[in-house]
């Protein structure tokens, strides 16, 4: 007990043993959930992997090759491939593997989050520096949200970094006077800079630039009372000196891109992707659980020292706001956003609160095991329905349905889009069988009708159609009907099916039942343009 003690009270021991059982814990923790896992991956949750390992292949040949296209993809629309840096030393030292990749995930993104949330904690919360943090840090490993997007696969959690330790030197460098002096204007560059960084890692990020900004505002309005004409002057300093430098950040380093997003309505592009309130509500409460946003809630109004939680506590807002008001998306990694809000005010119920800690601790980490691991435990209202091991029981008739297709005539059209089936997960689903032996040439389709054409050009291209019984969508319904008029083109037996031969071969997977069609002869002109006419008015109705 006293060598206990010791290690406690004596700060570098604590600091080093602190530091070790942390590694050890998301290394367990990351065996544990990979272990697990029982499927076949399909789109983002595989694709930033697909992406590591082809610039390892370069890396191997040329570092320099790599280093230049890595320079290159910084200033894309798309996906860049910047989180791939800190991962190819990993892969060349331990080779490339499902496990190696999260491991290299969790200790490259998800332990700094963790770290850069218990910093923050230190700043609002009133309560010993150095038992906010370290609880802050392992509190973080028992939220869904702080966990699933690096165990699903997704780098985004450097992004989000960014973000908290732009919150940690802003918090820093804040001061209650009206004055700006010049290293703090060098701070806020820094700050601006760390924004900035976090758009080029993740381009949703700039959602959380916006929020960061937003809260800033308001926070430094609140002192206008005070301070008057000298706060009004130092504020708009301030703001200014951060916006400017994300801009100038930008525009030196991402043109394009920059120019891009200015001139782009990507509210119009990705409209099939945003859901009504009470379904993103659903998904974001479900997700971590109403448990967790309830005990963060009274957290934060437990914060006795209003002014120090008041800004972390305003972005917070401004982040459910934005994604609850405007934005409107759903999935794993957009879960960062709402991460801190949560950790910091469950951390400041522990400790601004202590009677209760020991429970919250207990809850907390009944939450997680709820929400992240494979038990088949009751479900319990107000717990985490969230991200467990991705778990598939039709693994052997997905082998089959792949067999089946690789002695098919390319190309290949998949008339899916969900969990179940897709062409993103027949394809991954070779090249997890087959490694580098493939064969399948599975077309890129239309998914999403905000965004995507009509399907007929690459449905005149297939010679071999796989065709589910019924309508597979992840969106909603009618925003996915470039999907459902090929499949209902097949099972409503359109004049086109005349065209394809259906084999008698089914397969099972999950509850859906799969058809496949082969191709016997080429579609005329006048099977086409009817065709045509069909899809146009199911996608696009006349008004």
């Amino acid at each position: 007990m006293k060598s206990i003690k010791s290690i406690y009270y004596n700060k570098k021991w604590f600091t080093i043993s602190s530091s070790i059982v942390l590694f050890f814990n998301l290394c367990l923790l990351t065996a544990l959930y990979v272990a697990s896992e029982q499927t076949y991956y399909w789109s983002d949750f595989v694709n930033y992997q697909y992406f590591t390992e082809y610039i390892f292949e370069i890396y191997q040949d040329s570092r320099l090759d790599a280093l230049n296209l890595i320079l290159n993809s910084r200033d894309t629309t798309s996906y860049n491939l910047l989180f791939t840096v800190p991962l190819l030393p990993v892969f060349d030292i331990f080779g490339l593997s499902r496990f190696t990749y999260i491991l290299s995930l969790v200790l490259f993104y998800l332990l700094p989050f963790a770290l850069s949330l218990g910093a923050v904690a230190t700043q609002i919360i009133n309560a010993p520096a150095r038992q906010v943090f370290w609880g802050t840090v392992f509190l973080s490993l028992l939220s869904p949200f702080t966990l699933a997007t690096s165990f699903r696969g997704l780098p985004d959690t450097g992004g989000m970094t960014l973000i908290c330790l732009a919150v940690f030197l802003y918090l820093q460098s804040h001061r209650a006077s009206a004055k700006v002096r010049f290293p703090t204007i060098i701070t806020l560059i820094g700050v601006g800079l760390l924004l900035a960084g976090a758009i080029a890692f993740r381009r949703h990020f700039a959602y959380s630039v916006v929020a960061f900004l937003g809260a800033m505002l308001i926070w430094e309005v609140m002192s206008f009372w005070k301070w008057g004409l000298g706060a009004i002057i130092a504020t708009v300093l301030r703001v200014t000196t951060i916006a400017l430098s994300i801009f100038l950040a930008l525009a030196i380093a991402m043109p394009n891109f920059l120019q891009d997003s200015l001139n782009r309505d990507y509210r119009s592009l990705y409209l099939s992707f945003t859901h009504p309130i009470g379904d993103v509500l659903n998904y974001y409460g479900n997700g971590a659980g109403w448990l967790l946003w309830g005990l963060a809630i009274l957290g934060w109004l437990s914060i006795q020292d209003s002014k120090r939680g008041a800004f972390p506590f305003l972005l917070g807002l401004w982040e459910i706001g934005l994604w609850l008001g405007i934005v409107r998306y759903t999935h794993v990694h957009y879960t960062l956003h709402f991460a801190p809000f949560l950790v910091w005010g469950i951390a400041a119920l522990i400790w601004e609160t202590r009677r209760v800690g020991v429970l919250v601790w207990i809850l907390v980490g009944f939450n997680a095991i709820v929400g992240l691991t494979p038990l088949s435990l009751p479900q319990v209202p107000g717990l985490a329905q969230g991200y467990p091991p991705l778990v598939r029981d039709d693994i052997a008739q997905v082998d089959l349905l792949v067999a089946a297709l690789r002695d098919m005539p390319q190309p290949v059209y998949v008339a899916a889009s969900s969990e179940h089936l897709n062409p993103d997960l027949i394809r991954s689903a070779e090249r997890q069988i087959y490694g580098d032996d493939l064969k399948l040439a599975v077309l890129r389709v239309p998914q999403v009708d905000s965004s995507d054409e009509y399907p007929l050009r690459a449905l005149l291209q297939a010679q071999t159609v796989v065709v589910p019984d019924s309508f597979q969508h992840s969106l909603r319904p009618d925003e996915q009907t470039v999907v459902r008029v090929v499949s209902d083109a097949f099972n409503q037996e359109w004049t086109l099916i005349q065209d394809f031969l259906r084999l008698n071969r089914r397969f099972s997977l999950s509850d859906v039942e799969v058809r496949l069609y082969r191709r016997v002869r080429d579609t005329d002109l006048a099977t086409a343009i009817a065709t045509l006419a069909k899809m146009q008015a199911a996608i696009a109705p006349p008004l």
